[in-house]
């Protein structure tokens, strides 16, 4: 592999695993270009690219999620038990829709963040300090998705230990189950079908992480650039600044872009998460421990995963406000004063285009902030107080 396609690699990082996975998940567009090498496979190759994603999560992601439901909705006195996991897994499955309406446009996105000349790293020093947070986000994507996987093993791990026949999470049969010769079947299908959506879930998470991640860190690179402006001669200064400029009109453009793929997930996610929140701590505070406390556990580690869930998108968010309005700071400790008064006026006029730093919006109602992570679960604290108190 030659150096810039090492460089061109780097530049996402953990992202290109990501993408992988959720090509094997059917999430992720698999183009023709890679079927044409033999020619008399393209067309079963093209069917398969095309109904692969139904062929998976129709019998399994939005059946098991049905079922769910039907069993919510007929046993009524068991709803605590299953109806936060069924929420859960009605935002999976707008997430999964959102992510298969916007795959061009994603696959486009990410291709222009890897491949971009515009956005290519200049320096060995930007690079260093662009592997060091691409490996800091790597950390985060393994501690995410291994806290989804454990919740998975805990969970049904946990049924295994309890006397008699009970799944992880109840759903409707059209058969009686509670058997040895048929409660394998129901375990199975759920294993396999609980497996695709919570691995769906948490990988679609942090690419959605990613884009935002992204693109807060290349306003911080245009914050780097302004602030090393004071160590070039004027005439340098100027080409870089113009540089500078012509970076940031395209890091606004994928500003753009970016919201338009995490506006609606991020949404139905912190309108989901208060309800699920609450659910899941009044599922917490009814169980009884030593009945099962594999169960409790898995309790546990699902609402620690929720958390984060609604955590990360915010705080990547957060990012990019924060680093696009210090883009003013860095103008100005650039040593802009020492400069001829055409520069001055030019640097001024950036800083009036910097006034409005970069915010990202959910769905028009909200910016996606630190502060919607404590609105959400403020919520969730009042509906459970509510629900308690009704419960009495």
């Amino acid at each position: 592999m030659t150096p810039t396609a090492t460089a061109q690699r780097e530049r996402i990082g953990v992202a290109r695993v990501l993408m992988r996975l959720l090509q094997i998940l059917g999430l992720w567009p698999i183009w023709k270009e890679s079927h044409q090498k033999n020619g008399s496979s393209t067309q079963c190759c093209n069917w398969l690219t095309h109904y692969y994603r139904y062929l998976l999560h129709v019998p399994l992601t939005f059946t098991y999620n049905t079922l769910m439901w039907i069993e919510a909705l007929t046993r009524w006195e068991r709803a605590d038990h299953i109806l936060y996991i069924s929420i859960t897994e009605v935002g999976m499955m707008a997430l999964t829709l959102n992510f298969w309406r916007l795959e061009q446009r994603a696959y486009h996105f990410m291709h222009e963040l890897s491949y971009s000349d515009n956005l290519a790293l200049r320096n060995q020093a930007e690079r260093q300090w662009w592997r060091g947070e691409q490996r800091f986000f790597a950390r985060i994507a393994v501690c995410y998705i291994g806290g989804g996987v454990c919740v998975l093993f805990t969970a049904f791990g946990a049924t295994l230990l309890v006397n008699g026949y009970s799944l992880p999470y109840d759903y409707w049969l059209p058969f009686e189950w509670h058997n040895a010769q048929n409660y394998w079947y129901a375990y199975g299908y759920e294993l396999i079908a609980m497996s695709l959506t919570c691995i769906s879930n948490v990988t679609m998470d942090m690419l959605l992480c990613y884009y935002l991640f992204h693109v807060a860190l290349l306003y911080k690179l245009i914050g780097m650039r302004l602030m090393a402006l004071q160590h070039l001669s004027e005439r340098l200064a100027v080409q870089q600044l113009i540089n500078i400029i012509e970076l940031h009109k395209r890091v606004k453009r994928l500003t753009t872009q970016c919201e338009v793929l995490v506006s609606v997930p991020i949404l139905v996610q912190i309108v989901l998460s208060a309800f699920i929140l609450c659910l899941c701590a009044y599922r917490l505070q009814t169980m009884q421990i030593s009945e099962n406390p594999g169960q409790f556990l898995a309790m546990l580690q699902f609402a620690s995963v929720l958390t984060l869930q609604i955590f990360l998108p915010c705080y990547f968010g957060n990012e990019i406000t924060i680093n696009s309005d210090a883009l003013t700071t860095c103008v100005y400790n650039s040593n802009w004063e020492e400069f001829s008064p055409p520069t001055r006026k030019l640097m001024n006029l950036y800083m009036e285009l910097l006034k409005r730093p970069a915010q990202i919006k959910a769905g028009n109602f909200f910016l996606v902030g630190l502060p919607v992570f404590t609105k959400t679960m403020n919520n969730a604290y009042s509906l459970l107080a509510l629900l308690l108190n009704m419960s009495k």
